[in-house]
């Protein structure tokens, strides 16, 4: 291809079989992303050897990664004797993936094109009957990721990243072409590769260190302190390197997490205490921290313990946020037995920085709401709040049982406490000699449970039998319907609260304070709407603004602003 004594249309011929050797992205995806950058390969000379240049620096960084991934492998099976390559991991280096520096724009531009393929295809008409409701639900969440990950400009939302993950496992288990679905199967594994484009892009794989890491570790390590200046510069940046391949890395169980091919955090677990968690400037805010913190929880399951600067007031936030709690405040020193967590240590003794630290713990036990995975009926005990322990318990006691877990979750403040709803529950329908044994307390909370059936037409049904209710365990129920695929609820729900952006009325009070207390919740929502109106609704809806759930939800954000102003 470089050489310029050929005719160009050979080399072109030549460009579109190196593509089709090398296409990380699938082989359409990978020539319109190469020629979308290069411009004219057809016609153009400086446009092949452009192509030519992207395609050779995708595949030089995936031979690289590759060759890295070897040495570990060696290493690995000569030192351990075991397998650490986990599926993730096996999906990460071999699914779909662009390598090297223009992993973030290759992926935009393979996600964008796919998406407009996909929404000019219905959704298919032929699928399992029994699955129809969960595949239409599956089907929206995960198009409504995609769509505001196209709109925040190549950023996956926050609020997206464990449902990401849990979706992107179901799309993988659906085996629609297996029981005969074949057009169903097609546009589902198209959604299928943007999830997980999408996935290998935003969100990090945590795999186990070893010690051809150590380079990469000191690097994260050195980068993140360098913003501490309220650190003592006790030691050189050699000396950090050698200090972190021969005492962290044999001494400790440590993770790294790769994002787009580089290493761009650690965290590092000595017993029950978390010694050190970092990430680099540049990486912070992708969810990495979260990520580690959660893999150091999965390996101690029951208690762990950390130590912070207490001017890390970032640190001790992100530790608050994620469960743990402030055990004690002291002056710094530590002592062998409970050093502190980001001391930095040369003998095993006592620290060298002295700088106040703050003690934390986290137990499992702390939040004794947290539904059981195990999916029984008890579990949705925390779907209402504290005070209604006994009402609910009562209720729950009359279901049915459920033909499988309850599927998904979603966490809002009412009140004063955090209740924690299903996303999908499969209880049939509790028969009416026993709902007549109730009381109507306990039938009302039966009927919010039950807008969380899989059946939209039993959401429906029980929709309305609390749509007029304004009690604050009720809205979040009715809230999250607005952000429904199905017209006729988001319809019913827009007729029974016509006066929601009344000022002052009863409906706008109550909503706007719910709304008020929960504004990632509001967000959510906001997101789920547009993105059924832009896969389902667009064509008997051209514009966002006549569809029913856009104006919804526009008229509770009007109560929230009323109850804002009401505060103020």
């Amino acid at each position: 291809m470089r050489d310029r004594t050929l005719p160009h249309a050979c080399r072109y011929l030549a460009l579109r079989r190196a593509a089709g050797r090398h296409m990380p992205l699938g082989p359409r995806a990978t020539w319109d992303y190469i020629t979308g950058r290069a411009g004219d390969v057809r016609h153009d000379e400086g446009a092949l050897v452009r192509a030519l240049d992207i395609l050779e620096a995708g595949r030089d960084a995936r031979h690289a990664e590759l060759a890295e991934f070897a040495r570990r492998r060696r290493a690995d099976k000569r030192e351990r004797h075991s397998r650490s390559v986990t599926v993730e991991e096996s999906r990460y280096r071999h699914g779909w993936r662009w390598p090297g520096p223009d992993a973030h724009d290759a992926t935009l531009h393979a996600v964008t094109t796919l998406w407009e393929e996909h929404t000019r295809v219905p959704f298919p008409g032929k699928v399992p009957l029994a699955d129809h409701g969960d595949l239409v639900e599956l089907d929206s969440t995960v198009a409504g990721i995609i769509w505001t990950y196209l709109r925040r400009s190549g950023n996956l939302h926050p609020d997206h990243r464990p449902l990401l993950r849990i979706r992107l496992n179901e799309l993988r288990n659906l085996r629609l072409a297996e029981r005969g679905f074949i057009p169903a199967s097609l546009a589902f594994m198209r959604m299928e590769k943007m999830a997980e484009l999408i996935a290998h892009d935003a969100l990090p794989l945590i795999r186990r260190a070893w010690s051809g890491d150590a380079e990469h570790i000191a690097d994260v390590f050195l980068s993140a302190r360098a913003g501490m200046t309220y650190l003592p510069g006790l030691h050189g940046d050699e000396e950090t390197r050698t200090w972190v391949a021969d005492v962290v890395l044999p001494a400790s169980h440590v993770w790294v997490a790769e994002l787009r091919g580089r290493i761009a955090g650690f965290a590092c677990l000595r017993g029950d205490r978390l010694d050190h968690l970092y990430v680099t400037p540049a990486a912070q805010g992708c969810g990495i921290g979260t990520a580690l913190l959660d893999q150091a929880k999965k390996a101690r399951p029951y208690m762990l313990h950390l130590h912070v600067f207490q001017q890390n007031t970032a640190a001790r936030r992100f530790c608050e946020r994620h469960g743990f709690t402030l055990v004690e405040e002291r002056d710094g020193g530590g002592s062998q037995e409970n050093p502190p967590e980001a001391h930095y240590r040369r003998d095993g003794g006592g620290s060298q920085e002295n700088p106040p630290e703050a003690h934390y713990r986290w137990r499992s036990v702390d939040d004794l709401r947290e539904p059981k995975p195990s999916g029984l009926n008890e579990s949705l005990a925390c779907a209402f709040p504290d005070a209604l322990e006994r009402e609910v318990r009562a209720a729950v006691r009359v279901l049915p049982k459920a033909r499988f877990s309850p599927v998904g979750s979603f966490r809002v403040t009412v009140g004063d406490d955090q209740v924690t709803i299903p996303g999908r529950i499969y209880n049939p329908e509790v028969s009416p000699r026993r709902l007549d044994g109730l009381t109507s307390l306990q039938r009302s909370i039966l009927h919010c449970l039950y807008t969380r059936h899989h059946d939209g037409f039993v959401r429906q049904h029980h929709l309305t039998q609390i749509i007029g209710s304004l009690e604050p365990w009720v809205i979040p129920y009715v809230v999250h319907l607005a952000g429904e695929y199905v017209l006729e609820i988001v319809t019913g729900i827009g007729a029974e609260l016509g006066d929601l952006s009344v000022p002052g009325s009863p409906a706008g009070r109550a909503y706007g304070r719910f709304l008020a207390d929960n504004p990632r919740f509001c967000t959510l929502v906001q997101q789920r709407v547009a993105s059924y109106w832009a896969c389902y609704h667009r064509g008997e809806f051209p514009r966002l603004a006549d569809y029913p759930g856009h104006r919804l939800i526009t008229a509770m954000c009007a109560a929230l602003t009323q109850d804002s102003d009401l505060r103020t």
